[in-house]
């Protein structure tokens, strides 16, 4: 296995959210990534590779260029000390108050695109897996808007990206604790992409605008988009039913390749989701999903308790086999 990897990402350090009208810690830290390649190094999952840069022109396949320059303009006008919490949505082009802009957030996360796409060049060549382990995290993030700690999406660019080059059909299986409202937007009339994901029911979590069952494409993407929301505390019984139900769905669309958005907040001991899952866990899910023999990219993107993510990260990719 390769992990794309960049050590500038330990440059970004939010550290305020407003969260029920109050300001709160930023969990979106430098240490959350880099507990997990300390321990995949200690396991000898040490081929690390740096992430090789790509012109702008893949980040508009999937963005509108009002927010991209939003985005560019908003980071470049704050000082070394700033960070700028949404203030008039509508004008602003965040949806929430939990993604603050810093002076560097478009420069980092225009390099986790770069981390995405190096993986997305690699992967199917001799190589069935690659690890893109980066931040800020991308699935929240709209055509138009950041949100959810999310700036530019990076799994919806991987897959725009392999589309482009040759890929017919790619299968997103997104595995965060909260479902990735920018991911199925962004490919919910197209299929071309069919967006499966599992997560903490939007009717009582997070992003709350988006992940019911009911939303099932449209057009031509019409049943191409799958959501398994799951109760709170959702143990491994409970949450195996919905994975091997994924897993079928995604065996029968017979897709090229997998992109995997994979979130640790499913950990029992992360702060911010809900669930119950606990190390082993993901050993058993790595089994399940390594059992369709799919060139597979796998895309960070939540987990917020270091210690969770190394555990959960060193069970799941010792047995993807």
């Amino acid at each position: 296995m390769k992990v794309v990897y960049d050590s500038l990402h330990s440059n970004y350090r939010p550290t305020k959210e407003i969260d029920n009208g109050k300001f709160v810690d930023n969990p979106e830290k430098p240490e959350r990534i880099d507990a997990i390649k300390e321990v995949l190094i200690l396991h000898g999952f040490d081929n690390l590779v740096p992430p090789s840069k790509f012109p702008m022109s893949y980040v508009y396949m999937v963005h509108d260029e009002i927010y991209v320059e939003w985005l560019k303009k908003k980071s470049s006008s704050l000082s070394k000390e700033d960070e700028y919490i949404t203030e008039v949505f509508g004008y602003d082009m965040c949806f929430d108050t939990g993604t603050p802009i810093l002076q560097n957030t478009f420069e980092v996360a225009r390099r986790a695109v770069d981390a995405v796409l190096t993986a997305a060049s690699i992967v199917g060549s001799n190589t069935n897996l690659v690890y893109t382990l980066t931040r800020p995290p991308g699935h929240h993030a709209t055509r138009n808007l950041c949100g959810g700690y999310c700036y530019f999406n990076n799994a919806a660019i991987a897959a725009s990206y392999l589309l482009k080059r040759g890929a017919e059909r790619i299968a997103i299986l997104d595995l965060d604790f909260h479902h990735g409202n920018g991911t199925q937007e962004i490919f919910y009339d197209t299929d071309l992409v069919y967006y499966i994901s599992i997560h903490g029911d939007p009717k009582i979590f997070y992003p709350w605008i988006s992940g019911k069952e009911s939303e099932v494409g449209e057009g031509p993407g019409e049943g191409f988009n799958l959501n398994l929301p799951l109760p709170p505390h959702a143990d491994w019984d409970k949450y195996s039913e919905a994975l091997s139900y994924a897993i079928r769905e995604i065996n029968d669309y017979y897709p090229d390749i997998l992109i995997l958005s994979l979130g640790f907040d499913t950990h029992s001991e992360d702060p911010v989701g809900k669930f119950s899952l606990v190390d082993e866990n993901y050993a058993k899910m790595a089994k399940m999903i390594s059992k369709l023999k799919l060139a597979t990219l796998v895309v960070q993107e939540g987990g917020y308790n270091p210690r969770a993510n190394a555990l959960a990260a060193v069970n799941f990719f010792s047995n993807f086999e």
